[in-house]
């Protein structure tokens, strides 16, 4: 299944969803239509387990299990609010069945909890998506109900994955209505024939900036959903410098992310590291800010030991040192 499947279960489910379904409806039309686009084999009882009452006499509408990954799934009616009471019984199930992730949902909306966060349990929404918000709710769905991120136990990624799209379509919204009036006052000012060229003369003029004016223009980087779901959040510390990365378990490449720090000095015998570094500073890719040299943009390696190295000076096994944020190398994810 597929991100095309997902777009057409969605597409088709809006189609009579004139009056808001009850419970048994949601279940059946739409959860179980969505998981089956996204991978999960609903027919396997293993796999999708229905409405089973643990050891502690807590039950959730389903568990779902695929490869390292689990959660367990509370369902409602579509005019059903959900809130602290559906995340409490849906948590404590997930957590007495040794998962931190619980998802309830009426259908619309999709809420997703995290035990590992503290407070009420209101405070343990760690994502909501909704169907209804143009494309995406089905790019934002497929990249946290994908089967294949639960395979990999890779949902904390998809999570912060999604939620930074997220962020990233607000701040897009809030671009578009600031800075929209700044150029098309622009254009009329200096009676500029095209917005296009407004953006650039407002650009020169310091009243936007570039990345306004992409986000004006149409012209920002989306990535991939299937590159965006599959990739993972690595941390490493080196030496007192922090650094940040994506990985991508497809390719086996690790992008070290912009801020990330790298110690000032280079091993006596990682001339090869020392010959890459001059060349990231030369390009402006690195550049020294106090006791560390700082990435200035993103630098994707081929190795996540590439990566080590540059970052630490010297010789490292990237499979070991990069660490997700429950403590688990690289190596967790790397390509079979």
């Amino acid at each position: 299944m597929s991100l095309a499947d997902v777009a057409q279960a969605v597409s088709s489910i809006q189609t009579w969803l004139d009056d808001p379904p009850g419970e048994a409806v949601v279940r059946q039309c739409v959860v179980l239509r969505l998981l089956q686009a996204a991978g999960f084999d609903i027919w396997n009882p293993a796999e999708v387990v229905p409405e089973e009452t643990n050891a502690t006499g807590n039950r959730a509408d389903f568990l779902i299990r695929r490869g390292e990954g689990k959660f367990a799934l509370e369902i409602k009616g579509m005019g059903v609010t959900v809130g602290p009471r559906e995340y409490q019984q849906a948590a404590t199930y997930a957590v007495n069945e040794g998962s931190r992730w619980a998802i309830v949902t009426n259908g619309r909306v999709w809420v997703v909890i995290d035990e590992h966060l503290p407070g009420k349990w209101e405070d343990r929404v760690a994502l909501k998506i909704e169907m209804g918000q143009g494309d995406s709710f089905t790019t934002d769905f497929f990249g946290l109900l994908d089967a294949e991120v639960w395979a990999q136990d890779a949902f904390a990624a998809a999570v912060d994955n999604v939620r930074q799209r997220q962020q990233q379509r607000r701040d897009e919204a809030r671009i578009r209505r600031e800075k929209r009036p700044v150029v098309e006052q622009t254009q009329a000012e200096f009676e500029i024939g095209t917005f296009e060229k407004a953006a650039e003369a407002a650009v020169k003029m310091g009243r936007i900036t570039e990345a306004e004016r992409d986000v004006l223009l149409g012209k920002t980087h989306q990535a991939s959903p299937i590159h965006n779901v599959l990739s993972i959040k690595l941390y490493y510390s080196a030496y007192g410098g922090k650094a940040e990365a994506r990985f991508d378990p497809s390719s086996g490449h690790l992008t070290v992310l912009a801020g990330s720090q790298a110690v000032l000095q280079v091993k006596d015998y990682a001339e090869g590291i020392r010959r890459e570094r001059e060349q990231l500073l030369e390009s402006g890719i690195l550049a020294q800010e106090g006791k560390f040299l700082v990435f200035q943009r993103d630098y994707e390696c081929k190795t996540p030991s590439r990566a080590a190295g540059i970052v630490s000076g010297g010789s490292k096994n990237g499979w070991d040192v990069w660490k997700d944020a429950e403590g688990r190398p690289a190596q967790h994810y790397r390509p079979k």
